[in-house]
């Protein structure tokens, strides 16, 4: 149980539609439910949709560390610390964006990815050089079909994607 007055990051529910995870702190309880009030209304969430704030959390936020940040959207991004004031970090994102950042929106990325795989979350360069996420949709030897989030396609060898570990702030039973 996250106790009442607890500052969190929740989601009001799993699934396609509720990737999104906003600020908020725990009001009271029902059973093993939370009652979360959020600046986008008040839900009940079960602990697996809650991330409580946490001191042990910002120990672990170095330079260098690789970390799922929570963008401007309400989902998670991979990145890396590369600065730190106080409980700020600043994160540089693997899609070349770069912002401050409170460590309450940030968690420890901890598992690390090899070769990518169908249906793998990547970041694939665009035109421009620029990396965007996309998702590994065909493999054929050593080169790799992606989606991107716009929908347009393309080819890749493993050596342009960056893979990336499973989200485990992203509901994965569908």
């Amino acid at each position: 149980m996250v106790p009442v007055g607890q500052r969190v990051l929740a989601r009001a529910g799993r699934g396609p539609s509720m990737g999104r995870w906003d600020q908020g702190e725990v009001e009271g309880h029902q059973g093993p439910i939370h009652r979360v009030s959020t600046s986008f209304g008040v839900y009940w969430c079960e602990i697996d949709d809650l991330l409580p704030e946490s001191q042990r959390r910002l120990d672990l936020l170095l330079k260098g560390t690789p970390v799922w940040a929570l963008w401007l959207d309400g989902r998670w991004y991979p990145g890396t610390v590369s600065g730190i004031e106080g409980p700020l970090r600043q994160i540089n994102f693997d899609d070349g964006d770069r912002m401050w950042m409170e460590a309450r929106n940030l968690v420890v990325m901890v598992i690390q990815s090899s070769a990518p795989h169908v249906g793998q979350s990547v970041l694939a360069p665009r035109w421009n050089g620029q990396y965007e996420p996309a998702v590994v949709e065909l493999a054929e030897g050593e080169r790799y079909r992606v989606t991107f989030q716009d929908g347009d396609e393309a080819w890749f060898g493993a050596e342009d994607l960056k893979t990336l570990p499973p989200n485990p702030l992203q509901d994965h039973a569908g």
